[in-house]
């Protein structure tokens, strides 16, 4: 492995730089203006040229295909970092399905329709993209419907509901982004591996909890009245998974470590909530259960979350 030694020099008040050697700039073919990317490490920081993504082209063709199969494979091939995808369809089911997946993904369009074809097209700028950007957004329409749900479920604001499940199809939406991103950064070495499987593990938790927003939601309808003390509970339960996402984005060990022990104390409260509700009609408690059950898991993904800055923290 070559080594090189070079000066650093001020540049403005608060920005620091260095020259790069003539030989590896020209291998590569860097030309002024071009972006070059720094994976910043604990001691060290490694710099990248930049690399073009490929032009991947696909070709589905299943006339077995299922609605739910074939929107998971769109789905996958956008995954992978395919920008063009060719889709034979055999029925109705299918051509509603490829629209259903079209939609879930940033930057998908459905560019040619020839009646048993359909050509998508991914129109992606990888370099316009920042993960920490598109995770914050992700945590913040997240946040915002575990908000709105608690005066959902303490006033039975039904007109609420509508707006939550909107702002899911959001998440979907950025969750895909964020991992298409990690990959293509992860097969360019532009992020390490065990960063990706960090950003990779909290982006799908945000996903989920948001589903659960989304389920308690649904069960609230069903329900006859408020629970101001189920309000009060989501409430606690915003507070834990925010100081999660701080502490994520931080690299804060002793918050995490504060989040665990709050999330131990809130399962005893949300046991003791299940005794009081046992003797509820059988309607108003298998709802209040879903409610209940959909809570728990957000508070156990806000501890998950938690875990993976501890063991971060480690590396």
């Amino acid at each position: 492995m070559k080594s090189d030694a070079r000066k650093v020099y001020r540049s403005g008040k608060s920005s620091y730089i260095i020259t790069l050697p003539k030989e590896w700039v020209e291998e590569f073919g860097i030309k002024e203006g071009d972006t070059v990317f720094l994976e910043i490490r604990e001691n060290s920081i490694c710099i990248k040229p930049k690399v073009e993504e490929k032009s991947l082209k696909a070709i589905i063709d299943d006339a077995e295909a299922k609605f739910d199969h074939l929107v998971r494979l769109v789905i996958s091939y956008y995954l992978a970092g395919y920008s063009s995808i060719v889709v034979r369809v055999y029925t109705d089911e299918q051509r509603r399905a490829v629209a259903f997946a079209v939609d879930l993904l940033v930057g998908a369009e459905i560019m040619e329709d020839t009646g048993d074809k359909l050509l998508i097209e991914i129109f992606l700028d990888v370099e316009r993209f920042e993960i920490d950007s598109i995770l914050e957004k992700l945590f913040n329409i997240t946040f915002s419907m575990l908000k709105d749900l608690k005066a959902v479920v303490a006033n039975l604001d039904r007109a609420t509901c509508s707006t939550i499940l909107t702002r899911e199809d959001e998440v979907d939406k950025l969750h895909f982004l964020v991992l298409r991103l990690l990959n293509y950064s992860g097969d360019r070495g532009i992020i390490s591996a065990v960063d990706a499987m960090n950003y990779r593990s909290v982006v799908r938790t945000l996903e989920r909890i948001s589903d659960h927003i989304s389920q308690m939601s649904e069960a609230t309808l069903n329900l006859e009245r408020g629970y101001g003390e189920l309000g009060e509970m989501i409430e606690a339960l915003e507070g834990m998974f925010r100081r999660a996402m701080v502490c994520f984005f931080k690299s804060d060990r002793k918050i995490a470590e504060e989040v665990l022990e709050d999330v131990e104390e809130f399962a005893n409260r949300i046991l003791k909530y299940y005794e009081k509700i046992a003797e509820l009609e059988v309607v108003q408690l298998m709802n209040l259960k879903t409610i209940l059950d959909s809570i728990s898991r957000v508070a156990g993904y806000s501890a998950d979350i938690a875990e993976v800055v501890i063991n971060r923290s480690v590396y």
